[in-house]
Parts: structure tokens; sequence; C-alpha cells
């Protein structure tokens, strides 16, 4: 139950630093792309939730490429 709860407040955290939109915005995606890791891992091996699994997974690829483009382009 505590990777449920650590991806909810990582998702808020971030949700509030996107919708900011101050300098420290970026660090959003970050934020998102640990709740989501800890999210696929917990759908993965613990629940056996094969469906939110790949949701959460894609949503890594969505993360990454946000922290591709806002600190490394």
């Amino acid at each position: 139950m505590i990777y449920k709860w650590i991806g909810t407040v990582s998702f808020l955290l971030a949700a509030v630093l996107l919708s900011s939109n101050i300098e420290e915005s970026r660090y959003g995606f970050i934020v998102f792309l640990l709740g989501h890791i800890t999210l696929s891992y917990y759908f993965a091996f613990k629940n056996k939730d094969l469906p939110m699994f790949v949701q959460n997974f894609f949503f890594i690829f969505v993360d990454t490429f946000g922290v591709y483009r806002w600190f490394l382009v």
C-alpha cells in the first residue's frame, strides 16, 4: 500500500509544480517519473495488474521525454 501512497503524493506534487509555471516547474517531470516508476513496479510485481502497468510504463516514456526537453536540450 505504501507504493500507491508514494505514487499519489508524487503525482500531486508534480502536478502542482508543473501548473505553477515557475522556474522549478521542470522538476515536476522528475517527480512524475519517480511516481510512475514506483507504480509500475507495484502494478507489475505486487498487484499483477497488467493494464495499469502498461499505462504507467507508457507514462515513463512521456516523463523521460519531458526530462530530456527541460534538462538536456
